[in-house]
């Protein structure tokens, strides 16, 4: 991953950085133990307001005095720009247009960083953290808890008094509610059409999300979640022989599907991830359903496939019923969510100061492409990349989960000189 040469706001004052930054590569522990009471309490998507509240007392006590939760259940704080350096212009390119959006201080835009709450697991799941030396098992550990741990930590360095001084714009800090699965990034979608309402712009966005100390997200993968259904008038398995079958269409449809999931690698993805039908053992079903998740970086390949998908759903049906067009089966398709595709150049100057952190940390940096929070701006023409929090991890989405804290520091240091780096910089381009 190259870019282009560096703009004078690209190169930290060194004693302060090394002042602010120094302390995080000792405080291993400090840290992991807010990431594991975090991933302890529990915070399905759709009933965060627990996990929201300890937030809310970890913001405040890292001296975060305007802290507030928006009507959806989002946790925000904001650190006001009060250093003393706050004078010019600043600009930044807006990711899609490349026109230059302008702010002067005081009324800068903010630099907002998000960190999502929710998690995938049951309220009822068994979250107990289990430490082996600088490994840890619980369910959520890394997706989302690193995150909100780093955010935490985020906001006891911006208070900072060496970053105080130098502070040129307002930082949010967004703990959203929602981002997993058919949350469909509501916490994110509701904070930024509050801004939008409200005419307050945004300078860039930063979603903090699991582990890792390399990766810099800033292709964010579109997807569209629905579930056909396909309903039939059903019958005696025996009495009604011939009658349209629904499961029998929708296993035809899921064979059809893996075919096109085949051809459209490595440009989409197409998943049946869920399904379900039938009534009794001794009758032909009336109804069945299944789930399909298409993602692709280029919004346009994610509307053609599901047209493709409902076109093809419908000949199958079709082909179903040909033997009594009277009894045809219906298709009907449900809306689980979806979400917007975008890309932020690497020639951005957010992605090339990600970048540079990256290196200065003492990693290689990763172009990725994901699905995150960030998303959103991204699809709204505002600057935005995501990145992980420290430390390696695996098995996210499943019980046996597990982070590893070793060299933890490397990207929790990397995250902290990136923010400090563009919220202290007066002439940032």
């Amino acid at each position: 991953m190259t870019t282009g040469a560096a703009g004078s706001a690209s190169e930290p004052d060194v004693a302060w950085k090394l002042e602010v930054l120094a302390p995080w590569r000792q405080r291993h522990s400090w840290v992991l133990d807010r990431q594991i009471a975090i991933a302890e309490t529990a915070a399905p998507t759709g009933h965060e307001s627990e996990r929201a509240a300890l937030l809310q007392q970890q913001l405040r006590s890292g001296g975060c005095t305007t802290v507030s939760q928006d009507t959806v259940g989002n946790v925000i704080a904001h650190i006001g720009a009060g250093g003393a350096h706050q004078t010019g212009a600043v600009q930044f390119c807006a990711a899609r247009t490349g026109a230059a959006r302008t702010a002067t201080a005081p009324t800068a835009a903010p630099l907002v960083c998000m960190a999502h709450l929710d998690t995938v697991f049951a309220h009822d799941a068994t979250l107990r953290a289990v430490r082996t030396g600088a490994r840890v098992q619980c369910p959520g550990i890394g997706d989302n808890s690193r995150g909100l741990a780093a955010m935490i930590a985020l906001a006891h360095t911006l208070h900072h008094p060496a970053v105080q001084a130098r502070l040129t714009r307002p930082v949010e800090l967004v703990a959203t509610v929602g981002e997993e699965g058919e949350g469909n990034l509501r916490g994110a979608r509701a904070y930024f059409d509050a801004a939008e309402q409200e005419g307050r712009d945004t300078y860039a966005a930063i979603a903090i999300d699991g582990p890792g100390d390399r990766a810099i997200v800033h292709h964010a993968v579109g997807s569209c979640r629905m579930r056909i259904h396909l309903h039939g008038h059903g019958g005696h398995s025996w009495a009604n022989a011939g009658t349209p079958n629904p499961v029998h269409a929708a296993g035809a449809l899921i064979a059809s599907l893996a075919q096109l999931a085949d051809r459209e690698r490595p440009h989409a993805v197409v998943t049946v991830s869920r399904m379900s039908g039938g009534e009794l053992l001794t009758s032909i079903p009336r109804d069945a359903w299944i789930d399909v998740d298409i993602r692709a970086i280029d919004q346009t390949r994610v509307a053609h496939l599901e047209r493709s998908i409902l076109q093809l759903a419908q000949r199958i049906a079709t082909e179903e019923s040909r033997h009594k067009p009277a009894l045809a089966l219906h298709v009907r398709t449900e809306s689980l969510g979806e979400r917007p595709a975008g890309h932020l150049a690497a020639s951005h100057p957010l992605v090339r100061e990600a970048v540079r952190a990256t290196e200065r940390a003492g990693r290689v940096p990763q172009a990725a492409s994901a699905s995150t929070d960030a998303n959103v701006p991204l699809s709204r023409g505002i600057p935005a990349i995501a990145i992980g929090a420290g430390g390696t991890g695996g098995d996210a989405h499943s019980l046996n989960e597990w982070f590893d804290d070793e060299g933890s520091e490397v990207g929790l240091v990397r995250l902290i000189d990136l923010v400090t780096t563009i919220a202290c910089s007066p002439a940032f381009v």
